[in-house]
């Protein structure tokens, strides 16, 4: 099962017609970290998750954490 926000990550990417090795270009790492980052082996560090929310004008907590209901 996916964790919500690498669903997020990976649905941003694609609506934005940005392919797997154009994000690890964009991130400096290779397509293969960038992979496993985005299926959740390895976890994205602050700093991607920064260069990731500002490719896409959003802020981070939109993309990588959950809303709760209030």
């Amino acid at each position: 099962k996916e964790v919500k926000w690498l669903s997020k990550v990976k649905e941003l990417r694609r609506k934005n017609n940005i392919k797997l090795n154009e994000m690890a270009v964009l991130l400096e790492m290779s397509t293969a970290n960038y992979s496993k980052k985005e299926n959740g082996l390895v976890k994205f560090s602050l700093i991607e998750a920064k260069k990731i929310s500002d490719l896409f004008h959003m802020q981070i907590e939109d993309i990588f954490f959950e809303k709760k209901d209030s």
